[in-house]
């Protein structure tokens, strides 16, 4: 999106189009405390007059003021803010010296000021609608009523999104609670438990009476539902793990904390709870693909896509050992997906990078459960299988390079040197991995984990190169490392 000071022409014609419509103002109205910015450059940062956050990087740099030559619905917002935060995103990874925090107005890693603006006007709009149709009976199945159900629908999905970028647990429990609440408005609830009558005859005798329509939009509010849950347990993980850090801002002491096989163990571990939102996660995804698919159509194939980058981003941060059962099933499944949506429609994997980059990521994550599971050559070909894939994705990339394609592919290289006896060939892995992942820390310099990762291979070269090995002979350990950024609350 185009923050430029002149407010240009929007075209009506779908949310994507109406991206050049945004326009801003940036007043300094609220700038109260400043401190001096951590980086090399020394810069200082703006924040409110109630502003007591020590992690803050400056929160009163500027209002943004949003105006529009014609106003756009709550769902159009919600489309801008989307594609604003991913193009923040993608910007803050592309600029390799680290600087994006200072020249884009990143407030933090993935969320920018405009985004954060976009997304709040959006949810302005959600609220206003709704109340202006409160008095609409959303049972009679009539056009209105059908009409305000879709913006429900939209408004839970903003709600969840809004939790995600934050990271707001609050937010993703209110996201879940209105996904729970559409159910019953639109007839997604699970049959009664126990009565065993047949879901399937209902759905395709309403597809033979027409109602595609209908079908496809309890489809999107079942898939939406699974959203929710799945970012609700992505968050509750991400809290358990920090939790368990000491206050302690040490990086030293917060890893020998963390170590501790005991805390180790305590915060890796999937909770009842977590595991819970999980399992009903992948129900949702089932049931409403599996309506979407009756429609036809692009949209069955691209929520697929959808559904299986949720559930890659949930099951790399699992702990392989220590969950084994549910990374299986949870990548298993995002893996089907995307079988899923190739099959349908080849292209929408086969010359699409991204999500090349997910599936390879998925595949590499069953080498490693694999080599958990004693399986060594079964490991080394899920492995060789993960890299070709990951290899077409960057090459696909090209100059557009991605910090998570590089990230996994070091991964798949680094996890090759261990398993390789050969010398040479252990030596030119390993180049291929230490080349990859420091590349990716230059893309997306925000990348604790992997910086941390980095320090020790630097440590072991220097003691005659052994010290990488333990990244996949011991994976657990390298799991609750990775696992600190997106880990479980119970």
């Amino acid at each position: 999106m185009d923050a430029s000071s002149t407010t240009q022409k929007r075209k009506a014609s779908s949310p994507e189009a109406s991206i050049g419509a945004t326009s801003s103002e940036q007043h300094d109205s609220k700038k109260a405390r400043t401190t001096k910015s951590s980086g090399s450059k020394a810069e200082q940062q703006q924040h409110a007059d109630d502003c007591e956050d020590p992690e803050c990087e400056g929160c009163a740099e500027g209002e943004i003021v949003l105006q529009f030559e014609t106003t756009p619905s709550a769902t159009e917002l919600f489309q801008m803010a989307r594609e604003e935060a991913a193009r923040e995103e993608e910007d803050m990874e592309n600029d390799a010296d680290g600087s994006a925090g200072a020249s884009s107005g990143i407030l933090k890693p993935g969320l920018s000021r405009m985004a954060k603006a976009l997304y709040d006007k959006a949810l302005e709009e959600f609220e206003a609608f709704e109340k202006a149709n409160a008095h609409i009976d959303l049972h009679d199945g009539g056009e209105v009523a059908q009409d305000v159900i879709d913006t429900k629908i939209q408004h839970a999905a903003c709600v969840v999104a809004v939790g995600n970028a934050m990271p707001s647990l609050e937010m993703l429990e209110e996201g879940n609670r209105m996904f729970e609440e559409l159910q019953k408005l639109t007839g997604d609830q699970e049959e009664d438990k126990g009565k065993g009558k047949g879901k399937g005859k209902e759905e395709n005798e309403g597809v033979e009476n027409g109602t595609r329509k209908e079908l496809q939009k309890n489809g999107t509010s079942l898939v939406g539902s699974g959203i929710a849950k799945i970012s609700l347990a992505r968050e509750l993980r991400r809290r358990a793990i920090k939790a368990a850090m000491p206050v302690d801002e040490d990086e030293q002491d917060q890893k020998d904390a963390f170590d501790d096989e005991e805390t180790h163990r305590a915060a890796a571990t999937v909770g009842k709870r977590e595991a819970g939102l999980v399992q009903d996660a992948l129900k949702q995804f089932e049931r409403g693909l599996v309506l979407l698919k009756s429609k036809g159509g692009s949209v069955f194939g691209q929520e697929s896509i959808r559904v299986a980058q949720e559930l890659e981003e949930y099951g790399v941060a699992l702990d392989m050992q220590l969950n084994s059962d549910l990374a299986t099933q949870v990548l298993d499944s995002a893996v089907q997906h995307i079988a899923a949506a190739q099959e349908v429609n080849s292209e929408l994997v086969d010359d699409n990078a991204d999500v090349l980059c997910i599936k390879g990521s998925c595949i590499f994550s069953k080498a490693r459960l694999a080599n958990h599971h004693g399986d060594e050559s079964e490991s080394k070909r899920i492995l060789e299988e993960a890299i070709q894939i990951l290899l077409k994705a960057e090459e696909m990339q090209g100059d557009r390079e991605d910090a998570k394609t590089k990230e996994t592919l070091g991964q798949a290289f680094m996890m090759t040197a261990v398993l390789l006896e050969e010398e040479d060939a252990i030596m030119e892995a390993y180049d291929n991995a230490t080349n990859r992942l420091l590349r990716a820390l230059e893309l997306n310099p925000f990348n604790d984990a992997l910086r941390q990762q980095i320090d020790a291979m630097q440590v072991g070269d220097e003691d005659e190169g052994d010290g990488y090995e333990d990244e996949y002979e011991d994976d657990d350990e390298d799991d609750g490392e990775v696992g600190a950024e997106e880990a479980d609350d119970e």
